[in-house]
């Protein structure tokens, strides 16, 4: 008899254990998130002493975002990081639009801050303004699209 429930005992648990099996889809029952993409743009040239449009295109999964919390461009100078000049973008068409004004000649960063649907993502540039230094010129990094080439050895 002492066989009989031992035998029905674990009959009874594989059944239990079975019915508590992991759903294969269980990760798409949790909202994922979307990821946010910007397409910062800037002017080519920049002039000391001057203001100038700053741009950015938002978008997730490939649809504009019209409706951000924060767009906000933050620029500084690269040997000032202490002074940070703070402009809230405003929406206008498609694009997400700010003055900003560079005062001096040299290398300026502007992260441009971006919150949106439960996102945050913080893109970040660096550009040239006016005439650089040589010691400027070599601290330059290259562009987002130059960094990317893929060579392949055979």
């Amino acid at each position: 008899m002492n066989k009989w429930k031992m035998s029905g005992l674990v009959i009874l648990s594989t059944l239990l254990l079975s019915a508590c099996s992991v759903d294969s889809n269980a990760d798409q029952l949790y909202k994922q998130p979307k990821p946010l993409s910007a397409h910062v743009m800037l002017p080519e040239n920049i002039e000391p002493q001057s203001t100038q449009v700053l741009e950015v295109h938002v978008m997730q999964e490939n649809k504009t975002v019209d409706d951000a919390k924060i767009v906000q461009f933050n620029v500084w100078k690269k040997d000032d990081p202490e002074k940070v000049q703070a402009v809230k973008a405003n929406y206008n068409g498609g694009m997400y639009t700010a003055k900003a004004t560079f005062e001096d000649d040299g290398v300026y960063y502007i992260k441009t801050d971006i919150n949106a649907r439960g996102e945050h993502i913080l893109p970040t540039q660096q550009v040239a303004v006016g005439k650089l230094s040589k010691e400027e010129l070599r601290s330059l990094q290259p562009a987002e699209n130059e960094t990317h080439h893929h060579h392949s050895h055979h």
